[in-house]
């Protein structure tokens, strides 16, 4: 049994019945229609796996249906069926990138071999989907450790004030008011700490709009314990207004400091992470740069370390926050990001290190 929603869409109501009667002999569940007006419209409530539609029918062809559907936001396999003499419509799907066709009058073997393929790569991309999302499981998980170890790292010099206001507090007998003071800013402050992570870690899957530069002071205190004689300088136009998915963005932003922290930890001297910021034709560039020395890969095969589980920090490394910043950027925020090692001057001096390129779709709201 191919366990696939069909759609059948055929004018031909003896052929139509033919298909359908054998179909679901071998195919889970099968929809049949003679109209394609009405098929269009009925099938974002049946959401089939595949459509098998004849390649011309009277009110709309399967190639216009297959148009407008994709249009729609719609993106579902469809298997044409056609006879040699159909040549103009063949171009056609070749230009819509069809991938699967059948020669009329159909051999339903072979349209069944057809659909148990599409269900094999239907079953493959489910199961790539699975892990991905068992690799975002871990790789959170990875970074709540991280984040309660920059908690513990912020928490400890308020928590010394309060233990010492309180001591103070103690031995005189008098409640002064200052050290009162220096509690309560230093209880709003752990407050607002709690605060800042929560909302990170908090599920969000809601396009918003936000100002760059507020995301990128949200990923400096999230990462300041990390942050230790680093300067961070940023650069944009103007105040850039983004309309996206903020999480997200601070997922990768957080993993592309963490890279260039870990590597400017390995150097003496002056120590700086660059963030330059521009808004193109609707999209959003930025890129993101230190002074580390580069990655040290050649450069016709440095996007490798967006590879799953590659790592240059040996067995500390995972392999999996460059991984799962592509998958973010170009799954999530419906964009490109790149890696490039690149030289520079700044305030006189030369530095070489690894930029990160990112273009994303500013989404209007």
């Amino acid at each position: 049994m191919v366990n696939l929603k069909v759609l059948i869409l055929e004018d031909n109501l003896e052929l139509l019945n033919k298909l359908t009667k054998i179909l679901k002999r071998e195919v889970k569940e099968v929809y049949s229609f003679s109209d394609s007006l009405i098929a269009y419209k009925e099938i974002p409530e049946i959401m089939p796996d595949v459509i098998v539609s004849d390649i011309q029918m009277k009110d709309m062809t399967g190639l216009q249906m297959y148009k407008k559907l994709r249009e729609d936001g719609i993106k579902i396999p469809i298997i044409i069926a056609s006879s040699f003499n159909e040549s103009k419509y063949f171009i056609e799907a070749v230009k819509l990138r069809v991938k699967h066709f059948l020669v009329k009058p159909i051999n339903t073997d072979e349209l069944i071999n057809e659909l148990k393929k599409i269900e094999y790569k239907s079953r493959l991309k489910a199961q790539l989907k699975k892990n991905e999302e068992l690799l975002i499981v871990q790789s959170r998980m990875a970074e709540m450790g991280e984040m309660i170890q920059n908690i513990a790292h912020q928490w400890k010099q308020p928590l010394n004030t309060i233990s010492l206001c309180s001591t103070a507090m103690e031995l005189d007998k008098k409640y002064d008011q200052d050290f009162i003071n220096d509690i309560n800013r230093s209880i709003r402050y752990m407050n607002d700490t709690i605060n800042d992570f929560h909302n990170y870690f908090e599920p969000n899957k809601i396009k918003k709009c936000f100002y760059f530069k507020d995301t990128l002071l949200k990923v400096e205190k999230l990462v300041s314990s990390q942050i230790n004689n680093i300067n961070i300088i940023i650069t944009e136009n103007d105040n850039i207004n983004l309309c996206s998915y903020e999480n997200e963005l601070i997922q990768v932003l957080i993993n592309l400091y963490k890279n260039s922290i870990d590597e400017l930890s390995k150097i003496e001297g002056e120590k700086y992470i660059f963030i330059d910021i521009e808004k193109k034709e609707g999209n959003i560039s930025f890129s993101i740069k230190d002074n580390a020395g580069g990655i040290k890969i050649d450069s016709k095969n440095i996007n490798i370390i967006f590879n799953q589980y590659f790592s240059t920090k040996g067995t500390t490394g995972t392999g999996i926050g460059l991984y799962m910043s592509k998958l973010i950027v170009e799954n999530n925020l419906d964009g490109i990001i790149t890696v490039e090692n690149v030289e520079y001057e700044y305030n006189s001096s030369k530095y070489e290190g690894a930029c990160f390129n990112i273009q994303i779709k500013n989404s209007e709201e």
